[in-house]
């Protein structure tokens, strides 16, 4: 007749427990993170996952305020080419008006008149941003630039100058109000990404501090249940080792 005796259920468990926080600490400190899963801290879990939509979100904005600053200077540069223009073509008229120009003279001026005005429309026609039209008053545009030119400049005659003078301080003057506009919406736009991106620190400072692990504390725990795991291992061996012993006394 033999006997066993087996005292190790209470120490099993604990060795069981211990090696689950054991895997846990080690899980944090692998992914540097406290919220691997619900079970973690579910509610911490959710509002940490919340803030980070929000830092997605405001980086996404920050990206669409700087593709719009973008589509913006392209537009002004245009506008400002068209703007150096038109002061040319004002220029030529005024000197079309000297007394001194024969008719000769102002059909050359009138040629190149009709040169900078050429170029202007093309300018306003073909400025773009992926594939956008930016100032002909199509639909995404920015501005029409095309209408303010679609006028007749003409110094060929002494009776239309003017006229064309009218017609061109109305076009700079409607230039020069485009441009305006687009600097404030540049203004306003570096405003919105400075607000946003202060907003988008603190909410990236805020989900950090749900979800990064402390590495000190972590590491504190990793080795504390490591030691506990190992002098579990060490009783159970030992209770192993009473109980085969004792067991041998019997037989």
């Amino acid at each position: 007749m033999s006997f066993s005796v087996n005292d190790s259920s209470a120490t099993n468990f604990f060795a069981n427990l211990n090696n689950q926080k054991l895997d846990h600490s080690l899980k944090q400190l692998a992914s540097g993170s406290k919220l691997n899963s619900a079970a973690d801290d579910a509610a911490s879990l959710a509002i940490a996952n919340n803030f980070g939509a929000q830092v997605r979100e405001a980086g996404q904005s920050i990206m669409n305020a700087n593709d719009s600053i973008g589509m913006i200077q392209i537009a002004d540069t245009a506008v400002s080419g068209i703007s150096e223009n038109m002061d040319s073509i004002r220029d030529l008229t005024l000197r079309a008006s000297s007394p001194a120009m024969n008719s000769a003279n102002r059909a050359s001026i009138q040629n190149e008149i009709n040169d900078l005005m050429k170029s202007s429309t093309q300018m306003a026609d073909s400025s773009s941003y992926n594939g956008i039209s930016l100032l002909n008053g199509s639909n995404g545009s920015l501005a029409n630039v095309s209408s303010i030119l679609d006028t007749q400049i003409d110094v060929s005659s002494e009776g239309g100058l003017e006229a064309a003078l009218e017609s061109i301080d109305t076009a700079r003057n409607s230039l020069g109000a485009i441009r305006s506009d687009f600097g404030s919406s540049q203004n306003q736009l570096l405003s919105e990404i400075r607000h946003t991106s202060v907003f988008q620190v603190n909410a990236a400072s805020a989900e950090s501090n749900l979800r990064d692990v402390d590495f000190a504390q972590e590491s504190a725990n990793f080795s504390q249940a490591n030691l506990m795991s190992q002098v579990g291992s060490f009783a159970q061996s030992q209770s192993n080792a009473v109980a085969e012993n004792v067991t041998r006394l019997f037989q």
